[in-house]
């Protein structure tokens, strides 16, 4: 059961780098980079309330992870799949804990 639950932490550490490296790649500036990620996670573009909750939880991510590059690299390279080389480690990471708010809300974990 130990080695059940890791691998679901793997797992979701895994998405949310996979998320994160689709929002790093396939959109601009931080706003269109957050909608796009919340798009493709439940189906709908972001409330103003919403992209301004994960704006503001995204340069808090930033800020701590440029203090701590150690921490980002680790974040990275959890898991089996590689991350993308070409990005930078701080950014990825920073995208990556919003990836995983993202694949953790109600909406799309749970269907009603």
């Amino acid at each position: 059961l130990q080695a059940l639950s890791l691998l679901n932490e793997i797992t979701y550490v895994e998405a949310a780098r996979k998320l994160a490296e689709r929002m790093l790649v396939e959109s601009g500036s931080p706003a269109e980079r957050l909608t796009r990620g919340f798009q493709l996670a439940t189906s709908r573009r972001p409330t103003a309330d919403e992209l301004k909750v994960l704006t503001e939880g995204l340069q808090a991510d930033l800020m701590h992870l440029k203090q701590n590059p150690d921490a980002a690299k680790k974040l990275v390279a959890y898991g089996d799949s590689k991350s993308a080389a070409n990005l930078d480690p701080v950014e990825l990471a920073a995208y990556t804990l919003t990836a995983n708010v993202l694949l953790n809300l109600d909406e799309v974990v749970t269907r009603e």
